[in-house]
């Protein structure tokens, strides 16, 4: 089955509320969505959500796949998928996020052609369901711990904060979070590389006292040695995330001992084959490893949950779902349920648009 046709839409989704972060603020999902199409007349989706810090924008999204990767794809075989990503590694560097979008539309094509879903490409299920971890925006203490305590009567058990670098403000912002949902509510915190290392030392030290579980990305994504230096006084877990975009960055962290944790995604990693990659060096070192997607269309989500579902590595706690913050979405398919996502059994991603053409 051949290529015959690779198109683009630009998607802006409005957030229901803005996201607040240390390092952005978003109020509008800007993204890129691919459409691949066979010539039996078949469409694959793929879904790149961009934005200045990541490196890549809407337009250089377009111009990657237009210019760059469309004259050298179209016609090729969809039977000879590996050879066509070594191909799209060779002539495009970075973009990992454009890599991403067109390596899912073409797993989600083939897949469909074959009548079977994705996780039967990547190996098989290995879990049914996640359990979704929910992200609160960045705000006041009171607020943030409302909003954390509302989404646990939701159903969800699981809660990710975000901190500021503000240590005393994020220390209350934590012991407010904690004080609201109870005991048994799991709890990580992302600083978004906003601390310096002793900074981040005293913080975890505090979260330790309320049973948080995880501490992202403590530090700027490229200090390595204050992240070992936070991950060896740290009495909880350290996860990276920033400071991991390939399987060579996981590589290096784990070998200087500098991570428990790993926080991985489609689009930072490049797509399916690299976030594997990372996946299964994690499983043979003992470390942990996360997998997460930001706000956009389900598109995303669904890719992630088609790589969860066919990896052991993965943890059964996803940072998934926040495709329920945002409207305007053009795809239907996934639901969350008790704050868990089940995988997708129809063909391809398991999701459908219900536009038709964009």
């Amino acid at each position: 089955m051949n290529i015959a046709a690779i198109d683009n839409h630009l998607l802006s989704l409005p957030y229901h509320k803005p996201l607040i972060t240390a390092a952005n603020r978003f109020v509008m999902a800007e993204g890129v969505l691919v459409e691949i199409r066979s010539e039996a007349g078949l469409s694959g989706y793929g879904y790149i959500d961009v934005f200045p810090r990541t490196g890549e924008t809407p337009g250089s999204a377009q111009y990657a796949i237009d210019r760059v990767l469309k004259p050298a794809l179209m016609g090729r075989d969809l039977n000879e998928l590996g050879r066509i990503k070594e191909n799209v590694d060779r002539m495009l560097i970075g973009n990992p996020r454009v890599k991403s979008g067109v390596e899912t539309a073409l797993y989600d094509l083939l897949a469909k052609s074959l009548h079977v879903p994705v996780h039967m490409l990547l190996g098989g299920l290995v879990k049914h369901e996640v359990r979704i971890v929910r992200m609160t925006s960045l705000d006041d203490p009171e607020a943030m711990a409302e909003e954390a305590q509302q989404l646990v009567t939701e159903g969800y058990s699981a809660v990710k904060l975000k901190m500021s670098g503000d240590l005393a403000l994020d220390m209350l912002r934590a012991t407010n979070v904690r004080k609201a949902v109870g005991d048994g509510v799991f709890l990580k915190v992302d600083a978004n590389e906003a601390y310096d290392a002793k900074s981040a030392i005293r913080l975890a030290k505090h979260l330790a006292d309320l049973d948080v579980e995880i501490f992202e990305q403590p530090v700027p994504r490229h200090q390595t040695q204050a992240l070992l230096e936070v991950k060896t006084h740290s009495p909880i877990k350290i996860e990276a995330d920033q400071s991991v975009t390939s399987a060579a960055d996981a590589y290096r962290l784990i070998r200087h001992g500098a991570v428990d944790s790993i926080n991985t995604s489609l689009l930072k990693a490049g797509g399916f084959v690299e976030a594997r990659r990372i996946a299964e060096l994690c499983r043979v070192t003992g470390v942990g490893c996360a997998l997460s997607n930001t706000a956009g269309s389900m598109v995303g989500d669904a890719a992630a949950l088609q790589l969860a579902a066919s990896n052991a590595g993965i943890s059964s706690y996803c940072e998934l779902g926040e495709f329920t913050t945002i409207s305007g979405d053009p795809f239907t398919g996934l639901e969350i349920k008790d704050g868990r996502l089940r995988i997708p059994q129809g063909e391809g991603l398991g999701v459908q648009n219900i536009r038709g053409a964009l």
